[in-house]
């Protein structure tokens, strides 16, 4: 299978999620279904920092489409509410924000390495420490989030910390077996993190036979743009169907 075989699955995946969340709540196989979507999804997020020659458009193309979904969540709690709240959904960030995090990560793991192989000690301790850093002030910010959401405010960025180790684990190495030994322990985390909210997320581990015959390929490059539109799109519509059959 190849790298777009896969986003399709993913996208269909997440279309299942979301539907059973937004639509149809008593099909619980939907959401089962969706678990395969972030993790697939966070493996190629990782993947094309590694691949990317352009890594400011790489980071403006996430941030960009998470702006358009948020703006989404936002046109959504207006309509019903009329007003933004400290509860309203528009303080929850989606899962394209925490994957901005994730690629900043990324990128800074890959020039600390990069530069560790070049054999200047000076540089890399500080590239090392660049990075540690960054990692850190991320911790911080999923702890200043718990804490708002413990005083009533629902701000979350989508997955948590979670969302940021995932795509950084596959980012982390070029050989197959190593990423994907280190994709796992971070699955691992994630659901251990996730079971008591969501029973359902160990569903997440089927898609680790999926990357197991990934081929590395990309496949046509006339999808790009699709899996791009796909997210704020379908979310688009599903909310617009929920308003609709409410």
């Amino acid at each position: 299978m190849n790298r777009n075989h896969l986003k399709i699955i993913a996208c269909i995946c997440m279309f299942c999620d979301h539907a059973g969340l937004l639509l149809f709540p008593q099909l619980t196989v939907l959401r089962w279904v969706g678990r395969l979507a972030m993790p697939l999804f966070a493996f190629f997020i990782g993947e094309g920092c590694l691949h990317t020659s352009n890594r400011k458009k790489y980071f403006l193309s996430l941030f960009v489409l998470g702006a358009g979904c948020q703006a989404v969540y936002i046109a959504q709690d207006l309509f019903i509410n009329k007003r933004l709240t400290v509860s309203s959904d528009a303080w929850y960030f989606n899962i394209l924000f925490t994957f901005c995090f994730a690629a900043a990560a990324c990128f800074l793991l890959l020039d600390a390495k990069k530069t560790s192989a070049a054999g200047d000690r000076k540089r890399a301790v500080a590239a090392w420490g660049k990075f540690g850093c960054y990692f850190t002030a991320a911790a911080a910010l999923t702890g200043v989030c718990y804490y708002l959401r413990r005083r009533g405010w629902s701000v979350y960025f989508d997955y948590g910390l979670c969302g940021v180790l995932l795509p950084l684990c596959a980012a982390a190495f070029t050989d197959k077996k190593r990423r994907l030994l280190a994709f796992s322990a971070a699955l691992a985390v994630y659901c251990a993190v996730y079971c008591r909210s969501m029973p359902f997320v160990w569903f997440s581990f089927l898609s680790l036979p999926l990357l197991f015959v990934y081929d590395g390929q990309g496949g046509s490059k006339k999808l790009k743009y699709l899996f791009y539109v796909f997210y704020p799109a379908h979310l688009g519509l599903l909310y617009l169907l929920a308003l609709l059959l409410r």
